[in-house]
């Protein structure tokens, strides 16, 4: 398989999964979401003003990471890639599990006061 085909079944196959774009020097990093697709659109002379080049689709499925690489990189960046790509997950995230949190506190406090409401039918 080509890099493109395994660049489309890692993207294809991940819950979130983003392109990986990097500066020559391997100093600069951006993500471009691939799945979910965000609204967000970045012109492509940003990327190129950055000198920019992709090198890479990172992933998860599940707990499962994925990945496909257009060359070899040296370890420390690809460390550096994954921690930029669970930092993305932890912000894409953020919000979903607070909302969901509070959901479940409210959900608490309510039947705390529904219980507090119901009569004390003991014999003092």
């Amino acid at each position: 398989m080509t890099y493109l085909e395994n660049a489309a079944q890692v993207a294809n196959e991940s819950d979130i999964a983003v392109q990986v774009l990097l500066s020559r020097e391997n100093t600069d990093l951006e993500l471009i979401p691939l799945r979910p697709r965000l609204d967000a659109y970045i012109a492509p002379e940003v990327f190129t003003a950055r000198q920019l080049r992709s090198v890479g689709v990172v992933g998860i499925r599940g707990l499962q990471p994925l990945s496909v690489w257009k060359e070899p990189l040296p370890p420390q960046v690809i460390n550096g890639v994954c921690d930029a790509f669970i930092e993305y997950i932890r912000v894409l995230l953020g919000k979903s599990l607070a909302d969901i949190y509070e959901a479940a506190q409210a959900a608490e406090i309510a039947e705390l006061e529904r219980l507090f409401c119901i009569p004390d039918t003991r014999p003092n």
